[in-house]
């Protein structure tokens, strides 16, 4: 097989490298020159190939399987014939198998094995819904991604294999150590038979070892026959009774006795940790309306082959005592004669049996079971020779409750009658969304599209305001619908007080400066004052030392000169200003500051880089001259 690397088939997938084989195909991973992507092919072996009812069986089923989409199934692409070479192209999984987990650490954890056998579950209900049937479900066949989901592959390949041999010829073939009995005696397999084998899986899984071994697969087969599995507890004592009771159930011998779909099993498996599984059914029960023959159907039959040997025994004397008289009877008109009384006698035990068991059945009224917990429901049954058949459903009455009875309660039914019993396994539940992080507005709409109603609780925080900071219940968990969701919103980062400087005595300029930190609303107010300099604080609100916040209004009130104080004498000024030699032209200004707070504009020009600018200002009273370069101040003089 080594030479089929570099070789494309259906001039689209390209061989590159052997990743390894089993007695059906060689496997290898290949590329996809169309779209570009790593795939998966499958190349039968030369024996199967020549097999042209099995080639057509195999296109066939392979085709069937290409319709099948879920996300724990590995896709089919495509399936075609190259000269002799019949080939299947299937999903590539960078991953290990299930058996490679299992060597490398097994007995996993119960809570991992339980959240890998509902995603196999998934699988079987998706194929089994389609009619289709696996048939060689086992931890070689299952992959894991690098994310952990599970991988299902080779859906209905097995059954092309099996059709071709064991149906055919009545011979075993297959993975032995997971075959269901039914499959181990040739009879025909249906969707319990890949219950029985996921059970052997789990098993598997949380022990480390399969349930049945033997140095040959006959001897393998016939124990999963004839024997039980080792119990599970023995093995490993962290497994949940609940749990060891649903392996159990799934491997059962009798396909009736076992889980009656895939999503009954997961529904279980759901409730495991709870300790609330329907688990193995009684002794007594029947997950179907199977009719077997009990104990004394057997002793009936015991009883009519003994007499009827008894019989001949009989005649076989009373031959050899008598004198030969008229024609000599052959042995054979005696065997004719013994079988011919043994089916006399083998019908009245049957009629017996029916009459017995069929038409003198006691009457018994049923109980009334609804309201009651599932467990306690099915043992009242039992206890009146009633079966119970629970079937699941979503419902706002709390989970295991009995929540419908068919027949209803007081009426009267035979005994062995199958009361079939709805049984409630909570609301229906929905998954919370992850908004932590969004915004207030988005995350509203995505909780009320999950069908659940958000409660906002706003909150100081350094996340920007209006994002959600926290929520519960988490995101993912599943809850009923109409949930309330406590959503945790900032309202931005919490300022803390500050004190209230002393300002009176300082000038305004100097006030401002240690204000301006605060982010305070300030408000100004003037008052003359003849004894203290202009600008001067004067007073303050609120007083000093107390707690202030952002946004609080501090109210300063500032002195001028008196308004009746006469006119000082014109002041001349002479300002020089060099304009900075940098290639671009400026703006200069020269203003005039009083001391009662006006500015008047002095001189504006636009002058060239590196030019000197000499100008001669007046101002009349106090204050201060200022020279500007663009908006730096360049020069300055206080004038009296």
């Amino acid at each position: 097989m080594a030479s089929m690397i570099g070789r494309i088939f259906g001039n689209r997938y390209e061989i590159v490298e052997l990743l390894g084989g089993g007695g059906m195909a060689q496997v290898f991973k290949g590329w996809d020159r169309l779209l570009q992507r790593a795939v998966t092919v499958k190349i039968l072996r030369e024996n199967l190939c020549s097999d042209e009812e099995f080639v057509r069986r195999f296109h066939r089923e392979a085709q069937a399987v290409a319709g099948l989409s879920h996300p724990n199934i590995v896709n089919v692409y495509d399936v075609g014939r190259e000269g002799e070479i019949d080939y299947i192209v299937m999903e590539f999984i960078d991953g290990p198998t299930l058996k490679e987990v299992i060597r490398s650490r097994a007995p996993l954890p119960p809570e991992e094995t339980v959240e890998l056998a509902k995603q196999i579950c998934d699988a079987l209900e998706h194929a089994h819904e389609r009619g289709i049937v696996h048939r060689d479900i086992k931890p070689h066949n299952i992959l894991l991604t690098r994310t952990g989901r599970v991988k299902v592959t080779d859906f209905g390949i097995a059954r092309s294999v099996t059709q071709s041999t064991m149906t055919m010829d009545r011979s075993i073939v297959g993975s032995v150590h997971y075959l269901s009995p039914e499959q181990a005696r040739g009879l025909p397999v249906d969707d319990k038979s890949d219950i029985y084998a996921l059970g052997v899986v789990m098993y598997e899984l949380l022990s480390g070892q399969v349930p049945f071994q033997g140095e040959t697969p006959i001897a393998v087969a016939l124990q999963q026959i004839q024997q039980q599995p080792p119990a599970l507890s023995n093995l490993n004592a962290r497994i949940p009774p609940s749990l060891e009771q649903v392996v159990l159930r799934a491997m059962e011998k009798e396909p009736a006795r076992r889980y009656r779909n895939a999503q009954a099993l997961r529904q279980d498996l759901d409730r495991v940790f709870t300790g609330q599984v329907s688990g193995r059914l009684p002794e007594s029960d029947d997950d179907s309306p199977t009719v077997r023959l009990d104990g004394s159907a057997a002793a009936q039959l015991d009883a009519a082959w003994q007499e009827a040997e008894n019989v001949v025994s009989q005649r076989e004397e009373e031959k050899k005592a008598a004198p030969p008289v008229g024609k000599k009877r052959s042995k054979r008109q005696w065997a004719a004669w013994a079988a011919g009384l043994f089916a006399v006698v083998l019908l009245l035990a049957t009629l017996s049996f029916a009459w017995t068991h069929y038409m003198s059945v006691p009457d018994v009224p049923v109980p009334k079971v609804k309201g009651m917990r599932v467990t306690d429901a099915i043992e009242r049954l039992e206890k009146l020779g009633l079966h119970a058949e629970p079937s699941y459903v979503n419902d706002n009455a709390n989970a295991n409750i009995v929540i419908a009875q068919d027949p209803d309660e007081n009426q009267v039914v035979k005994q062995n009658r199958t009361i079939k019993l709805t049984v409630s396994q909570g609301p229906k539940l929905n998954r919370i969304p992850s908004v932590t992080g969004k915004p207030i507005r988005d995350a509203q709409v995505a909780i009320k599209e999950a069908n659940f109603k958000a409660n906002v609780e706003e909150v100081f925080d350094d996340s920007p305001a209006g994002t959600v900071i926290n929520q519960s219940p988490a995101a993912n968990s599943e809850q009923p619908p109409d949930t309330i969701v406590q959503l945790r919103v900032s309202k931005g980062a919490e300022t803390k007080a500050a004190t209230m400087p002393s300002l009176v005595g300082s000038k305004l300029q100097e006030a401002q400066e240690k204000l301006e930190p605060l982010k305070i609303d300030l408000k100004l107010k003037l008052q003359e004052n003849a004894t203290l300099a202009a600008w001067t604080i004067l007073a303050q609100d609120p007083p000093p030392n107390g707690a202030i916040k952002p946004g609080d209004t501090v109210t300063l009130t500032y002195s001028i000169p008196p308004s009746n104080t006469p006119p000082a004498s014109p002041v001349k000024s002479s300002v020089r200003v060099y304009v900075p030699n940098d290639g671009k032209d400026h703006g200069v200004r020269i203003v005039f500051l009083d001391d009662r707070g006006a500015q008047k504009e002095l001189y504006s020009q636009r002058h060239k880089a590196g030019e000197v600018v000499s100008q001669e200002v007046t101002t009349s009273g106090k204050g201060t001259v200022q020279a500007l370069v663009d908006t730096t101040v360049a020069w300055e003089r206080r004038v009296e």
